[in-house]
């Protein structure tokens, strides 16, 4: 009896010294831009449900916030593996190429629908237009280093660049450009956010371009464990509703449901997208909303 109590007093003393189990390392983002908090918001939470959803019982990192970046940084950053473990970006070929993509659509491909926010005094040279020709004649703005500069150029829309997210906003209030395509969930909570700095602006729904595009979760190519862990989730979300559930009740997408009732443009203009990979399923319902499904709620065919 001695010995098993002496046993157990060495065992216990044993477990006693061991460490405790290490947390996992925090999974890396790239802080927000100032003015983009509502669509930072999305993709975090989305991330740690993602996370959670495909954890397994394994422990779910936290994720922290390092530092600000635009697109073309965080794009080298996430090859290098040395700073940031994952990001959301428009996907393009060169990006898939270079990193290691998650390819589920994180808004279901809403972002390749773009409204256009103009300068309220502007609004009657929109209202004259009518082909996809009439828009070509007018200036658009857009991020350095995003993916719809090519898109549009490709197509013959002119288009100028603006250093920081803020400077596409400051162009068009200064007459630098005519009008600032944005994906169709993000034009009216970046204007509400802007209402008293830009008066002026307002979105224009007679016109909406349209191309096939979205935002993916994008990894270090090294990284084929968290790239599973995030394809697990995404797939498990998608499966159990949860993913649809979120998407229609986060602040920045809820204003656009029930699509049959908000999303009511009288034209739409269909361009291709030569950045986008020729394996991109995006015919594909389970990740995709249809164009066909948004073309239900018209009152005029497009042009």
């Amino acid at each position: 009896m001695v010995r098993m109590l002496a046993l157990v007093y060495c065992l216990s003393g044993l477990l006693l010294s061991l460490p405790l189990a290490a947390e996992p390392p925090p999974i890396r983002v790239p802080k927000p831009q100032p003015d983009s908090l509502v669509a930072q918001s999305y993709y975090l939470q989305l991330l740690r449900l993602v996370l959670h959803s495909g954890a397994d019982g394994r422990a779910v990192p936290a994720i922290q916030e390092v530092t600000l970046m635009e697109q073309g940084r965080a794009t080298t950053e996430l090859r290098r593996g040395q700073l940031i473990d994952v990001y959301w970006m428009g996907t393009s070929n060169q990006r898939e190429q270079s990193l290691h993509a998650i390819p589920i659509p994180l808004d279901r491909g809403l972002l390749g629908f773009r409204r256009l926010i103009i300068r309220a005094d502007s609004i009657s040279v929109f209202a004259e237009i009518e082909a996809p020709d009439d828009l070509k004649k007018l200036t658009a703005c857009q991020g350095l280093d995003w993916p719809d500069v090519e898109i549009l150029r490709a197509s013959n829309f002119r288009v100028i660049e603006a250093s920081g997210f803020e400077g596409m906003y400051k162009q068009l209030v200064g007459g630098r450009c005519d009008y600032l395509p944005r994906g169709l969930f993000e034009a009216m909570p970046e204007l509400e956010q802007r209402k008293e700095r830009y008066p002026t602006l307002m979105i224009f729904d007679g016109v909406l371009i349209h191309y096939p595009f979205t935002v993916y979760f994008f990894v270090n190519p090294k990284n084929e464990q968290l790239a599973q862990w995030i394809t697990k989730g995404l797939e498990r979300m998608i499966d159990s509703g949860e993913f649809q559930r979120f998407m229609v009740t986060h602040p920045l997408m809820n204003h656009l449901f029930p699509l049959e009732e908000k999303v009511r443009p009288a034209l739409i203009f269909d361009i291709p997208n030569p950045l986008l990979p020729q394996n991109t399923d995006y015919k594909n319902a389970r990740y995709w909303i249809q164009r066909e499904q948004l073309m239900e709620t018209y009152d005029q065919p497009p042009r």
